[in-house]
């Protein structure tokens, strides 16, 4: 993508006052679909012990 086009669309971004903006992604719908994703799994991403899978049996 030419380094205007990359600009012109961040300033839209921002001035849309998106969170991320990635030009090259022309179906909203899967950010919308990775984010869910993120948002689901952010609770489990960070915690004491290893998953079960991980574990020495």
């Amino acid at each position: 993508m030419p380094a205007q086009a990359l600009v012109d669309a961040a300033l839209l971004g921002l001035s849309r006052k998106e969170f991320v903006t990635i030009p090259s992604l022309h179906d909203a719908g899967q950010w919308d679909a990775f984010e869910g994703a993120r948002q689901a799994m952010a609770g489990n991403l960070s915690t004491n012990k290893p998953a079960a899978r991980y574990r020495a049996g």
